[in-house]
């Protein structure tokens, strides 16, 4: 058999369920916030270290340059690296994926010659050369990490 609840009962109900709507409103606000915080995180962003790219720098030196140039603007047949590469061909992807085609592709004929982590320290010199500042942390060689970063165009 129903039951009536009393005077207000209804009221208090509605005001209850709005009260866990708004609370469930602002919990999805603060989620979303949080991860687009997170998807924000570009190469501007100061993701490399300075001793970082000075390392990245070196094997660059010995093992990139005499294709790409020793500024990673290119070479005759060869592509450059930074500049209008990063702002155009990679722009709106993750760092990974530009990483990822250096450990597959380079060098030439002789692909995964550095470590992973080596890679990043190279990464991180050629974000240097194309005016990314640094930052307090070094890129990680991960595709996990680096996937976190995303390539924009020079702002």
């Amino acid at each position: 058999m129903w039951k009536h609840a009393g005077p207000g009962s209804f009221a208090r109900n509605a005001l209850a369920a709005v009260g866990v709507a708004a609370l469930l409103a602002t919990s999805a606000l603060a989620a979303n916030a949080a991860a687009a915080n997170d998807a924000e995180l570009t190469i501007f962003d100061g993701v490399y270290t300075d001793e970082q790219a000075d390392r990245g720098k070196d094997m660059f030196a010995s093992d990139c340059a005499a294709c790409h140039g020793n500024t990673a603007r290119g070479g005759p047949g060869s592509p450059g690296l930074i500049a209008f590469t990063l702002d155009s061909k990679y722009a709106d992807q993750p760092l990974s994926a530009y990483w990822d085609f250096m450990v597959h592709n380079m060098p030439p004929g002789n692909a995964g010659w550095f470590t992973d982590q080596e890679y990043a320290d190279i990464t991180a010199y050629l974000l240097q050369l194309h005016g990314a500042p640094a930052g307090e942390n070094e890129l990680e060689g991960t595709e996990e990490a680096l996937s976190q970063i995303m390539i924009v165009p020079t702002p």
